[in-house]
């Protein structure tokens, strides 16, 4: 049965704010007191499991890390020059300011002009989009996605006071249909082979970030290779093909690539450009 936004947000009421309960599988995670453990693809902590591949597909190199955290506290939000609409800065200088230990390219909200944005349980901007879907990641782990026009500001708001809503997303769109299956039409522009940046979401507390390069980087994958980027239609059947229960797309084409440990992993069309913000994993910040 679909929900809408309200009776989403009435439900999730009756859940408790998840910031003292583990959200993931215990098992996924090492015991509190253990040094965290971190490879060249992978971390692990009593708070957190990162762990990364890579694959051609479709002509292009896809990084796809899995993520599990014990709270939504370690899925969090870096802005540029540490504030929203801040100066851009290179995905490593926002990585290392926040203690990032994976990152992405965020959805570029500071320049669209309208559309509620909420970073790290704080509202930076609320004013209606009419045309962009908008992705509401929940204090609890749950992760949805809200046609503009089942938008309610008052609930958006209570929410936030409440501690209800961690995050949100503005620039879009949903790539699944609410039984997990890949969406063929789309309300995005941006339908034409790019690289892309994805929050995928399976459960509460287990998510994964999508980055695919294109527009003819070289591969980091496959010598001599390029990568041409996904269609909005093969990144959706990606998504499906991953197993999600819902995913979201995020600012992509040059601004598209991911940072793990110490640098970026991915081969960013000329390089990347400078960030407004990212979407990272962290170790959770004291309450």
């Amino acid at each position: 049965m679909k929900k809408t936004f309200v009776s989403l947000l009435l439900w999730l009421a009756l859940i408790p704010a998840a910031f003292g309960e583990c959200l993931c599988d215990p098992a996924m995670l090492l015991q509190e007191g253990e040094a965290p453990v971190w490879t060249e693809n992978s971390y692990q902590s009593a708070n957190v499991y990162i762990s990364i591949t890579s694959e051609r597909y479709l002509n292009s190199d896809i990084y796809v890390a899995d993520i599990y955290v014990r709270s939504v506290n370690s899925f969090q939000r870096g802005m540029a020059s540490n504030k929203w609409k801040g100066k851009t800065q290179t995905i490593k200088k926002i990585a290392q300011a926040n203690e990032s230990i994976i990152a992405m390219t965020g959805d570029n909200s500071a320049n669209l002009s309208v559309g509620w944005v909420i970073a790290n349980g704080k509202i930076c901007r609320k004013t209606a989009n009419r045309k962009r879907e908008l992705c509401v990641l929940f204090s609890n782990g749950e992760m949805a996605i809200i046609q503009p026009g089942d938008i309610v500001a008052k609930e958006l708001a209570a929410g936030v006071e409440a501690g209800e809503i961690w995050q949100s997303f503005l620039f879009g769109p949903g790539l699944l249909t609410e039984d997990g299956k890949a969406k063929t039409t789309f309300s995005s522009d941006v339908k034409p082979k790019n690289p892309r940046s994805v929050i995928g979401y399976y459960e509460p507390g287990h998510y994964c970030f999508v980055q695919v390069d294109g527009r003819g980087a070289a591969s980091k994958l496959e010598k001599g290779k390029k990568s041409v980027g996904l269609t909005l239609a093969e990144l959706a059947a990606y998504m499906e093909k991953l197993g999600c229960a819902s995913a979201y797309n995020l600012d992509g084409g040059q601004s598209s690539m991911m940072y793990f440990k110490n640098g970026v992993i991915s081969s960013p069309y000329k390089n990347g450009r400078r960030l407004g913000d990212v979407v990272l994993i962290r170790e959770p910040e004291s309450n």
